[in-house]
């Protein structure tokens, strides 16, 4: 454990007589007032309230001894009272001063729910604190009692084939409770009904298996950097293997679907959702992208239209983030004349919508929705569930467009660099791996053609 230790001395007396100031009263005046400073490290900060740092004003004879003493004695209060809340958490260590790294018997749930307090004062956003605490839920119920130090692989691996039981346990626990919930007079009076049947439960698998993983290696990282254990078990090679992160579904239309998919969306009147539909076919942008899109974003040039991606719904579905996935999400998509005239239009008619309700039209205008404020998602998808099944495209989801754009595209013959960009990927090589397979004829005629090259060498 790191030691607190003071900073130099501050002379107060000094200080105060250089700004003119009279000396503190003080029973002996034979004194002289010194503050003293311990700036506590990131990580022993939630035991002391979060704060930086921990001052005390002394008054010392002289500085080889009496003002000594007074800082040594300081320093002792406050690293006992550091070491007495860490014992009240499990905070012990064993091996230190043997020539060994110490090693923490803190039980890993203990140490888990620490580290994240710690990432919390700032360092990381709010929602990956969220998704932390979820992650630590798993690994609190199945392995959160073992101390850190003895932790093996095989725990880990424990831990994470209990991810899809615990994760159905406690889903058919919160559909209980929510049965009981709506037998109640004033669920019934609220909803109508007491016999709507519920959806069928999530169940974790594998995409939830990887994250907590590479949570407990992050977890493990930050013991191993402070020497509370000797080695990180959940980097075992076993582990990367078997537990690996699913790709996304890939479930693109085939051309002349998609062809029928825009036919049935050009036989809409004008309105939020054809436009909205249009973008998406049209563009590949994501839909929480989609519904972000302000008026200021369209460029209607007379050469050709160019949308701005800076901003996407965030998961409440009531404001829009700045800054999109990722630094390579910011980015311009080009349009289609056909779709272009369709937005002005909608913009137009939605202006003038605004101004009959007295309002003022500004480039900060929303596209993507009827009213003044954030399409939300599930508002949208309610829209998109009835199109989808009046043109008879049921069981489609809205991000198939997003995946036909690119593989039509790819398929098409269009530079790999560029789909990359207009996708908003930070790499074309993820591009390639994500949509390689499922870019017809791309294999066709190569035996042939490699066969001809041979001949015509010889």
């Amino acid at each position: 454990m790191k030691k607190l230790r003071c900073d130099k001395p501050y002379d107060i007396d000094e200080a105060r007589k250089k700004k003119g100031l009279p000396r503190r009263k003080r029973r002996d005046s034979r004194t002289t007032a010194y503050e003293l400073t311990i700036r506590i490290p990131e990580e022993y900060r939630t035991y002391f309230e979060n704060k930086k740092k921990l001052t005390r004003t002394v008054f010392a004879l002289n500085r080889k001894d009496d003002l000594k003493s007074q800082i040594e004695a300081f320093e002792d209060e406050k690293n006992a009272e550091l070491e007495r809340k860490q014992e009240e958490r499990g905070w012990v260590r064993q091996g230190e001063g043997k020539g060994e790294p110490g090693r923490c018997m803190t039980p890993l749930g203990s140490y888990a729910e620490r580290y994240i307090e710690i990432r919390s004062n700032g360092s990381v956003g709010k929602d990956t604190i969220r998704n932390e605490r979820r992650y630590l839920r798993y690994i609190d119920a199945a392995i959160g009692a073992i101390p850190v130090c003895k932790v093996t692989a095989e725990d880990v691996e424990t831990c994470l084939l209990m991810v899809p039981e615990l994760s159905e346990r406690w889903a058919l626990e919160r559909q209980a409770a929510w049965e009981e919930n709506r037998r109640t007079a004033r669920w019934a009076k609220k909803h109508g009904t007491l016999v709507k049947p519920f959806k069928p439960i999530k169940v974790a698998g594998a995409d939830m298996q990887s994250k907590v993983l590479k949570f407990l290696r992050e977890v493990m990282n930050y013991a191993l950097e402070k020497e509370d254990i000797p080695k990180n078990v959940a980097k075992a090679k076993f582990l990367t293997r078997v537990f690996k992160k699913s790709k996304p579904l890939i479930d693109p239309l085939m051309a002349d679907d998609a062809a029928r998919f825009l036919q049935e969306v050009e036989k809409l009147l004008l309105g939020y959702l054809k436009v909205t539909l249009l973008l998406l076919l049209n563009t590949g942008m994501r839909p929480e992208e989609m519904l972000a899109i302000r008026a200021g974003n369209i460029i209607f040039d007379g050469n050709e239209t160019v949308i701005s991606i800076t901003g996407a719904l965030d998961r409440d579905g009531k404001t829009i983030k700045d800054y999109p996935k990722s630094d390579a999400g910011r980015r311009s998509v080009p349009v289609d004349d056909y779709t272009a005239d369709t937005v002005r239009a909608w913009v137009e008619l939605k202006s003038e919508m605004m101004r009959a309700l007295g309002y003022r039209p500004s480039m900060s205008m929303l596209v993507c929705g009827p009213e003044m404020i954030p399409r939300t998602y599930q508002s949208w998808y309610r829209d998109w569930l009835k199109f989808a099944e009046d043109a008879g495209f049921e069981g489609v989801r809205p991000y198939a467009l997003r995946h036909t754009f690119a593989t039509l595209n790819l398929a098409n013959g269009e530079n790999i660099k560029t789909v990359a960009a207009l996708m908003g990927h930070a790499s074309s090589a993820y591009t390639l791996d994500l949509y390689a397979a499922y870019v017809p004829n791309t294999g066709i005629g190569i035996g042939k053609r490699y066969m001809n090259f041979l001949r015509a060498a010889a």
